[in-house]
Parts: C-alpha cells; sequence; structure tokens
C-alpha cells in the first residue's frame, strides 16, 4: 500500500511537471524537471520494464516500429553526417518511448485522468494570476510558459472532463471544469485553439447527434436550456477582458504569415533532406537559411508537428508516425466512438490538430496524451478477451 501510494505521487508529480514545466522551474530551476523524471523511473522501474514485455497491439507494435525507425536514423545522421549529437537523439526517443509504453499500459484508468485533470486545473489558476505573456497582448499562460501549448492542455483538459462526468456524475464537477477551462481558454487567446474546439464540437455533434437531441428536446432539458440563456443575457460578454482579447486577437494575421514562412522553410528543408533530415530537435538552426522571408527570432520553430517531423528526421519516420496513427485511430474505432471513450478519443485528436500550429513532436505531454487512447484500445482489447474467455468456459 505504501510503495502504491509513493508510486502514485511520483506518477502524479511527472504529469504535473508536463503541465506546469515553466512554473516549477521558476520555483527550483531547470534541474527540478530532470529529478522528476529520474526520481519517477527510478520508483517505477518495474512498471515501466513490464510495459514493454507486455503483449503488443496494432497500436503499441505500429509505435514501436516508429521508433525504431527514428534511432536508425539517429545513428545515421550522428555517424555519417554529424548532424546531430547521440545525446540529443537520445534526450528525444528515450522520453517518448517510455512516456508512451508507460500511459498505454497503466492500469488505472480513471485515477490517471484525475491526475492530469488536477494538474490542468491548477495550469488554469495560474494564468489567472499570471501577467500577459507581453506588454502588446492581452495574453496569458498557466503552468506552461506557451499561451498554446496552454491552450492544447485545455482542450484535452475539456474532454477528460466529459468522461470523468460520466462516471461522478457530478454537475458541480462538470459545470466548474469547464467554466475555469473555458474562460482561461479565451484569456490564452489561441486562434488555433478556438478552431480547434469548433472542429471537435462539429465532430462530437455528428456524432453524438442523437444523444443529444434526446436531452435537449426532453422536458429537463429544454427547461435547463432556458435557464441558462435567462442568466447569459443578463449578463455583458462584451466587457469581459478575455473576450475583448480574444476579438481583437481573431482579427490581427502577423502570426500566421510568420508561421508560413517558417513551413515553407522546412519544406524546403525536408526536400534538400529527404530521407533522414536534417537531424533531431536542430529545426530553428537551419530555418533561417531555408527561408525566402525574413523570419524574427522568436519565430523559427516549425509550429507544426508534421513539418518538424519530415524535416529533422526525414520520409521514413515521417511515414511510420503516420502509420502509427493511423493505427491509433483506427483501432477499436466503432466501439471508441458508440462509448464514453469517444472522449478520450477528442483529446488525442485535440492534440494532433493543436500540432498543426505547435511544434510538439517530441514533447512529453503530447505523448501523454495519445497514450491515453492507445490505453483505451488496450482495455476493450482485454474486455474482449475476458468476453471470449467467458462464452468459452460456458460452452464446455
Amino acid at each position: 500500500m505504501g510503495l502504491r501510494l509513493i508510486k502514485d505521487f511520483t506518477l502524479f508529480l511527472l504529469i504535473f511537471s508536463f503541465i506546469n514545466d515553466n512554473f516549477l522551474v521558476e520555483l527550483g530551476g531547470e534541474m527540478i524537471l530532470k529529478a522528476i523524471f529520474g526520481l519517477f523511473i527510478i520508483v517505477n522501474i518495474d512498471d515501466i520494464v513490464r510495459a514493454f514485455v507486455r503483449p503488443a497491439n496494432k497500436v503499441m507494435k505500429s509505435f514501436f516500429v516508429f521508433i525504431a525507425i527514428m534511432a536508425i536514423v539517429m545513428l545515421i545522421t550522428k555517424v555519417f553526417f554529424f548532424h546531430s549529437t547521440l545525446t540529443a537523439g537520445l534526450l528525444v526517443l528515450v522520453p517518448m518511448t517510455l512516456v508512451f509504453a508507460y500511459f498505454s499500459y497503466y492500469q488505472n484508468f480513471e485515477r490517471l485522468l484525475y491526475f492530469i485533470w488536477i494538474s490542468v486545473v491548477v495550469s488554469a489558476i495560474i494564468s489567472l494570476f499570471n501577467d500577459p505573456v507581453s506588454q502588446w497582448t492581452f495574453r496569458r499562460s498557466g503552468g506552461t510558459m506557451d499561451p498554446n501549448e496552454f491552450s492544447a492542455h485545455l482542450l484535452g483538459a475539456i474532454g477528460i472532463t466529459v468522461y470523468l462526468f460520466y462516471k461522478n456524475k457530478n454537475i458541480l464537477f462538470l459545470s466548474g471544469s469547464m467554466a475555469l477551462f473555458g474562460y482561461t481558454l479565451l484569456y490564452a487567446g489561441s486562434k488555433s485553439a478556438m478552431l480547434t474546439l469548433a472542429l471537435l464540437g462539429l465532430y462530437a455533434i455528428f456524432v453524438k447527434f442523437g444523444f443529444i437531441m434526446r436531452k435537449v428536446f426532453s422536458f429537463k432539458g429544454l427547461i435547463a436550456f432556458a435557464l441558462v440563456v435567462v442568466v447569459a443575457i443578463q449578463f455583458d460578454f462584451s466587457k469581459v477582458e478575455a473576450v475583448t482579447g480574444m476579438q481583437e486577437r481573431a482579427q490581427a494575421h502577423g502570426t500566421a504569415d510568420t508561421r508560413y514562412v517558417s513551413w515553407q522553410a522546412g519544406w524546403r528543408m525536408a526536400q534538400d533532406n529527404f530521407l533522414i533530415g536534417v537531424g533531431f530537435d536542430v529545426y530553428e538552426d537551419y530555418a533561417r537559411g531555408y527561408a525566402t522571408d525574413f523570419i524574427a527570432d522568436g519565430s523559427l520553430a516549425p509550429h507544426n508537428i508534421f513539418v518538424k517531423l519530415l524535416a529533422e528526421a526525414g520520409i521514413f519516420s515521417f511515414a511510420a508516425f503516420i502509420a502509427f496513427l493511423y493505427f491509433l485511430f483506427s483501432t477499436k474505432y466503432l466501439q471508441v466512438l458508440q462509448g464514453q471513450y469517444f472522449w478520450i478519443s477528442l483529446v488525442a485528436f485535440s492534440n494532433i490538430l493543436m500540432g498543426l500550429t505547435l511544434s510538439s513532436t517530441y514533447e512529453k505531454y503530447f505523448w501523454m496524451f495519445l497514450a491515453l487512447l492507445a490505453n483505451v484500445v488496450i482495455i476493450l482489447y482485454k474486455n474482449q478477451r475476458e468476453e471470449n474467455s467467458e462464452d468459452t468456459s460456458y460452452i464446455a
């Protein structure tokens, strides 16, 4: 029991460090993140090892193929082209592999989700006390430095909240979480997040149309909807700082232009280094040389998971990643679609969509959110095996 509590505590610390990295660095320096990751590995080494020896399904096999190809590319770029150091490559691949494998096989799924939910809640509360990221903008971030990464965390937490609501049936939990995440999402000022939220909302309505319509057009649903409308029209949202700031932000197009220039640079980078890329995590070192227009120092990042991977690791790694995503989202798709796990699939999907404007390809939080859907697939496989076993024993 004591060891389990220690393991859970180190797991929570790890998740908290993914979501609130900048906050922890401000408190204890950069070494604190490495210390938390190291402590987690030491305490949970037995569970980590078991994650690698458990039977693999299509999702896990495709992930390990992707990692293997990345490792081969890393060695080639180091031995023959000296594009990147071995240390830099290992710092990319090892955390990705450990995080995805461990979180995919973690057995107490709801506990895992609550750890993530708490970490994002803390980040959202931090954002309410933070100053704007610069004097020229209203935008704020939470426990992490980048408002767009903060937005990605919030979108993931929204999906997790809906799933957990199905379990705890607590309307205060749902309404309070949605209010906090929605309000701080406005303060983050991410146009990509707003577009992602709109797309996910339309997708959810399309998939869950019958369920939503039955709830809305029930007597209780109509009464609740009417009360929400009455309360809403009494409140002048135009005077809320986050709302006015987001309106101004929606009219600005500067970031779109700079990102387009960076994406073009990444494409030219990939064309020149089509097979194996320029090396792990060195995109910004090459971007200015491939850009046709001026790029400010703060805009050299690729701001796209696919552009980053193709330019840095080449076509084989890119193709393996696409194959992994295919198996991740297609395996047990109908079962995921029809049940409560649908909301977990939205968590993973939101991080892929946000990745179109974020350089989160190697980020540990990115792989944690994707691992949630892989965990769901493993749960469904396990349930299927148990049902088949029961059917067989009954026949016997």
